[in-house]
């Protein structure tokens, strides 16, 4: 059976932490939770406390990308890493379902999050938009490159280069560990927005998506030294297996 944690980064989310972390102790029971407070200025790291979650903080503010970065750093021990989001939109108690996806031999395990009407308008668009370009530059299929609820395996972790950043991050990982041979799997979660806003910044954050994919289209054409490094490590990887 895999060794699987659950990795939560979270920013200025204590109002609903308390409860993410609770919805995944009820959904895998034992699975360890680790809380990544990426600068916050309220009671996260409290609450991740308070709930048994362990917790790793950043004095400042740094962004998404860099959190999920020291979280897998911290969780190197693990075969996967579960990520959800702190302020509730995604359901832990889908987590027993990547599981089982990982278990039965994927890489990525990505959540799709249907688009409903529930979500707003905009996002359905740029949603649409980037998983289309996301799935055109990988070659297998992203029906939903911007989710946050994933389940990452410790290979893919380990082999896949990733440039440090915000949002952006979670595209670059998908898009270049499909390039690297490895299985991406989608598990349906629903659509779950409350009145809490995207931490998302349109004006900046968004920019720096659509920058990321603009890199990672030329990327297709003259790949990075980081990427034909991986290549052929996974290729001498797979030599090695077949000896």
């Amino acid at each position: 059976m895999s060794r699987v944690a659950a990795l939560v980064p979270a920013y200025q989310a204590a109002v609903h932490l308390g409860e993410v972390i609770e919805g995944v102790r009820r959904a895998a029971p034992g699975m360890p939770v680790l809380v990544v407070d990426d600068g916050s200025r309220d009671a996260t790291a409290e609450v991740a406390r308070m709930f048994g979650a362990d917790v790793h903080s950043f004095a400042a503010n740094r962004g998404k990308g860099h959190a999920l970065l020291a979280g897998f750093e911290k969780l190197r021990d693990f075969d996967g890493v579960v990520t959800l989001d702190a302020d509730g939109q995604h359901p832990p108690s889908c987590i027993p379902a990547f599981v089982a996806a990982f278990e039965s031999g994927a890489d990525l395990v990505l959540g799709a999050r249907l688009r409903t009407p529930d979500m707003p308008a905009g996002r359905r668009f740029a949603n649409a938009l980037s998983s289309g370009w996301a799935t055109a530059l990988a070659g297998q299929h992203i029906s939903d490159s911007q989710s946050g609820y994933r389940l990452y395996g410790r290979r893919l972790l380990d082999r896949t280069p990733v440039t440090p950043g915000r949002y952006e991050v979670e595209t670059e990982i998908a898009v270049r560990a499909a390039r690297l041979g490895f299985r991406v799997a989608e598990v349906p979660i629903p659509t779950v927005y409350g009145e809490e806003k995207s931490q998302i910044r349109a004006f900046q954050d968004v920019p720096r998506i659509a920058g990321t994919l603009l890199r990672l289209a030329v990327e297709g054409i003259l790949p990075p030294a980081a990427m034909r490094a991986a290549r052929a490590g996974i290729a001498a990887s797979a030599t090695e297996e077949t000896r």
